[in-house]
């Protein structure tokens, strides 16, 4: 009788740390799924590890701002040239001055001494790939500084012409504008100025 009584016992001790255990594991597993979740949701709210993903940077303003191969100041030398043909024409100069090739995106964002708006880009003269700049090497943007027949308005005489790059994606490039010295010191300037898109031949450029 103290035998079957004490095997009672056992097997009801067994059962019930069986079930403890059943419960504390369902407990673990459901706070374990809890966590995944929510990690989940974390890394969907700030981009996760980034892995696979595109590689931006912040600049000093906060702002997110592709990276890629543009040129920009740090690696071009912007020049503005007379030319003797077409007339009221300059020819702007982007020279490559590092060791690494990069590409001049799209056109000149330029400006005339302290113009706020830009420049308009002549579309017709988008050319067909990237204009890649080698190490010494230069691309090229023809300038209409002015109508010859007067259709531009009175204009006036500016001094500098600055130049800001486009990223990848067709936006200014963070930073300080790259500017160049009006050739001859003065450049009569009026409401038709328009740039070109970057090419890679003297000859395009000054095409329109």
């Amino acid at each position: 009788m103290t035998t079957r009584t004490l095997r009672i016992a056992v097997a009801a001790l067994t059962a019930t740390a069986a079930l403890t255990l059943t419960a504390c594991g369902g407990s673990d597993g459901e706070e374990g799924k809890a966590a995944k979740d929510e990690q989940v949701t974390a890394d969907a709210a700030t981009g996760g590890n980034d892995e696979g993903g595109e590689t931006t940077s912040d600049d000093e303003n906060g702002q997110e701002q592709e990276k890629g191969d543009a040129c920009g100041p740090g690696t071009v030398k912007i020049e503005a040239k007379a030319v003797k043909s077409p007339v009221n024409h300059v020819l702007l100069v982007a020279t490559n001055t590092s060791k690494s090739p990069c590409t001049a995106y799209g056109f000149p964002f330029l400006r005339f001494d302290q113009d706020q708006a830009t420049a308009i880009a002549v579309e017709e003269s988008k050319p067909k790939g990237k204009v890649t700049i080698a190490p010494g090497k230069s691309a090229y943007a023809g300038v209409l500084a002015s109508a010859a027949d007067g259709s531009g308005g009175t204009g006036r005489d500016a001094k500098q012409l600055s130049v800001t790059f486009q990223t990848p994606g067709g936006d200014p490039l963070a930073g300080d504008p790259s500017s160049a010295a009006a050739p001859g010191g003065s450049l009569h300037v009026d409401d038709s100025a328009r740039t070109t898109y970057w090419v890679d031949a003297e000859d395009a450029a000054l095409k329109w």
